[in-house]
């Protein structure tokens, strides 16, 4: 017996670029234009130089989230960045600067009601 695949599984690693592709809300402010802003910071604070040569350092306490939650509309889902936007933008744009993928562990966070 074959098993169907679940198209709605989560990854447990996503690349930067497909980070920002999949979130759709964030905490910190509106998208696209907070992608821009979190590059310059992780350009400007060195997180980028670290990523660049060092790859992603994760921090268990502190790790890049997702929080799925139900769209005001209730009948979709939003996909909030809530944790970890200077590391994503630094994963994205280390990516498509040298064209080498840096991989995030995946956390997510479901606050939806239709739970499982």
């Amino acid at each position: 017996m074959t098993k169907s695949i679940n198209p709605n599984q989560f990854k447990l690693f996503m690349t930067g670029t497909e980070w920002q592709a999949e979130v759709t809300h964030s905490t910190d402010g509106p998208m696209p234009e907070l992608w821009k802003e979190k590059s310059d910071q992780a350009k400007a604070t060195g997180l980028y130089r670290d990523m660049l040569t060092k790859g992603y350092q994760h921090n268990p306490a502190d790790p890049p989230t997702i929080v799925l939650e139900d769209a005001p509309n209730g009948r979709t889902v939003r996909h909030v960045q809530s944790e970890g936007h200077k590391r994503v933008a630094a994963a994205a744009s280390v990516e498509r600067d040298t064209g080498k993928p840096v991989y995030i562990p995946t956390h997510y966070v479901d606050n939806t009601r239709r739970k499982g």
